[in-house]
């Protein structure tokens, strides 16, 4: 009896470090695309500032800043909920 509860915490732990290993590549994901975003608005953000765009244009960069700006607060969100015990 006592060699099936053995088993059986066995496999449970093991399904917990294969779920903590899920969850932690799912949030250096995250991470790694709210990086990208953070480096999107500065770079867009640079051509903005520059000046030499058309204003028409210039626009068109806000309005791609102003999406990066929200998915990265939405992916800081996410994560800050999913990492609450």
């Amino acid at each position: 009896m006592t060699e099936i509860k053995d088993d059986i915490k066995s496999v449970i732990d093991e399904n917990k470090a294969r779920t903590y290993e899920k969850k932690k590549q799912e949030w250096e994901k995250l991470e790694n695309d709210k990086s990208d975003c953070l480096e999107a608005i500065e770079v867009l953000g640079g051509a903005v500032a520059c000046g030499f765009l058309d204003d028409k244009h210039s626009l068109i960069l806000q309005d791609w800043i102003k999406y990066y700006k929200n998915k990265s607060e939405q992916i800081e969100n996410y994560l800050d909920e999913a990492r609450k015990p």
